[in-house]
């Protein structure tokens, strides 16, 4: 199969389907090529959802201003910058740890749902007392 090579486009018999490079010149030449940092090839960490839903669970819970929470909201946005699988899965184990003490301690939003199921386990529950009648 002809192919052209990726570092010098000169045309080259390929012996295999995943053979990029003409000659171990031109890749050894694409290894120590450099490259784009992270950062520049990487859209803006406000592109990402997870420092949005990080800043409105903050909000939610009223820690957004507190160093936790701010250290939460940066781990939130650098793991939008890695792109390796130990990093990401390191700045998660941490960014979940951040978010359990940042929010620790503070009132639970009322949910109507839990509210309700609270609602008819009493009513279904068979020690429940009867209502007073006068």
């Amino acid at each position: 199969m002809i192919r052209g090579c990726d570092v010098c486009g000169r045309p080259y018999e390929a012996k295999r389907v995943s053979f990029r490079f003409s000659s171990g010149t031109c890749r050894k030449r694409n290894l120590r090529a450099p490259r784009p940092r992270l950062a520049e090839t990487s859209p803006a960490a406000e592109d990402y959802a997870l420092p949005a839903a990080t800043r409105a669970e903050l909000e939610a819970a009223s820690r957004l201003d507190s160093m936790l929470g701010q250290v939460a909201l940066l781990l939130a946005e650098r793991m939008c910058e890695f792109d390796t699988g130990s990093g990401t899965a390191a700045l998660s184990k941490e960014l979940r740890a951040v978010m359990a003490a940042a929010v620790q301690g503070a009132p639970a939003a009322a949910d109507p749902v839990d509210e309700l199921r609270a609602r008819r386990d009493r009513k279904r529950s068979p020690f429940r007392q009867a209502p007073r009648r006068l």
